[in-house]
């Protein structure tokens, strides 16, 4: 048996969260007010960043931030510029003009302003950057995995598979689409350079 210290009431360890660094090894918090505080905080938390991130200031750190994201999800070398130098850039190259339009159309999240890259198999560049809106990028970006034209870490390279006699018979523009296609995943084959489940082998091309 436990006493939370939230509401004080003694329950048996079951109503309790383990946590290794706890001296009994339990929180010393219950799972119904851990949930109850983790509710709360989350909607002033979601309330406060909503507020932030539909400022000018907040979507050039979004914007900035996500180009962060993408590039260790890729693989890819960060930016080559700070967020000063890319909010200067984007101003530059008419956010301000995509911003409110934004704002005046009630924040509609298709018109966001937004940051693609020209090249998708490069790095984020100054040279290799366009502004554009959230839909407008969401668009390209679907057009480019299905033309073989994007990457997005393993996921969007082109994946070639061959037969047990390691003779080419099949090419598809990237790993969801042969996953899709063969309705299994072959991931453990392309790392080990083994034979999948069905005698294929399996390689970016």
């Amino acid at each position: 048996m436990k006493e939370c210290f939230k509401c004080e009431e003694t329950k048996s360890l079951s109503e309790f969260y383990k946590h290794k660094q706890m001296s009994d090894g339990y929180l010393n918090k219950c799972k119904e007010c851990a949930k109850l505080d983790s509710k709360n905080n989350e909607k002033n938390t979601s309330k406060s960043e909503l507020s932030y991130d539909k400022t000018e200031i907040g979507v050039t750190r979004v914007i900035y931030k996500t180009q962060i994201f993408n590039s260790k999800k890729r693989n890819h070398e960060k930016p080559e510029y700070t967020k000063k130098e890319l909010s200067d850039w984007l101003y530059k190259n008419g956010f301000k003009e995509l911003y409110d339009i934004w704002k005046n159309n009630s924040y509609d999240k298709k018109l966001k302003p937004s940051c693609d890259r020209q090249n998708d198999f490069k790095k984020y560049s100054l040279d290799n950057i366009k502004l554009t809106t959230w839909d407008n990028n969401k668009k390209n970006q679907i057009t480019d995995i299905y033309m073989g034209r994007s990457t997005s870490g393993q996921m969007c390279k082109k994946l070639l598979q061959f037969d047990s006699n390691k003779n080419l018979i099949a090419e598809y523009v990237s790993f969801s689409s042969a996953r899709r296609a063969m309705r299994y995943t072959m991931e453990y084959s392309i790392r080990s350079g083994k034979k999948d489940r069905n005698g294929f082998y399996w390689m970016y091309k």
